[in-house]
């Protein structure tokens, strides 16, 4: 069913019931009410399972904006169709096991590690223009990171956003080496997604991801011995 039917058939039960109720048919209005549950958990689940609806009837304006969709009356049974309605268990355990593993030769910085955990979960899940953004976030990170351990640039760089002096050309190129063309290019294709140009960089989530890692891993072997321990 389309946002509107959904909408306008909870908009009918509820005047239905309104009217028993100001009636005063008790027995009619609770007689009702099932009814208008389960159309309100339809159009829940629906609103769930689509971030977009297109809708231009002021009246289904008026009901979506008053909507709960914390309301759920088997929040299990829902929360499971939306997290295996498309892919199941094993799926997702055999995507996460495609991704490398990041072998670093130190501790790298805690945001970092998260970075790289949800971009793996991301593409595990399915979510790929997520893992192609993530992947410019972990590589940015990871040269911001092995620029400032370095000290090739100043810690201020990144805490006041100094683009202009360090912009990500230069900072890529401070920690790149011979891989500098390489690692440059694949961040610059990785910003067509995080600007919104694309939903795919050229090398898809899985060879994005893979990429990255990759370089991030090539990047803190290539300056461990200056990076204080």
């Amino acid at each position: 069913m389309s946002i509107d039917a959904l909408a306008h058939e909870l908009i009918e039960l509820r005047q239905t019931a309104k009217r028993l109720f100001d009636a005063g048919d008790v027995d009619a209005w609770l007689n009702a009410m099932p009814a208008e549950f389960r159309a309100a958990e339809r159009l829940r689940s629906h609103l769930l399972n689509h971030p977009v609806v297109v809708t231009n009837d002021p009246a289904v304006k008026k009901l979506l904006a008053g909507i709960d969709l914390t309301e759920l009356d088997n929040a299990d049974k829902i929360g499971m169709q939306l997290l295996w309605g498309s892919i199941s268990p094993a799926e997702y355990a055999a995507n996460l096991a495609l991704v490398d593993v990041l072998v670093a030769p130190f501790q790298i910085p805690l945001d970092l590690q998260q970075f790289l955990s949800e971009a793996r979960e991301c593409y595990a899940i399915g979510h790929h223009a997520a893992v192609q953004s993530l992947s410019r976030t972990i590589l940015e990170a990871a040269v911001n990171d092995a620029a400032v351990r370095t000290g090739r640039m100043p810690r201020e760089a990144i805490e006041q956003d100094m683009f202009t002096e360090y912009p990500p050309k230069k900072r890529i190129r401070l920690v790149s080496g011979s891989h500098f063309d390489q690692i440059y290019q694949h961040y610059r294709d990785l910003c067509k997604v995080v600007h919104g140009l694309s939903a795919s960089a050229v090398d898809g989530p899985l060879g994005s991801l893979t990429k990255t890692i990759g370089y991030v891993q090539y990047i803190y072997e290539l300056n461990k011995d200056l990076i204080p321990q």
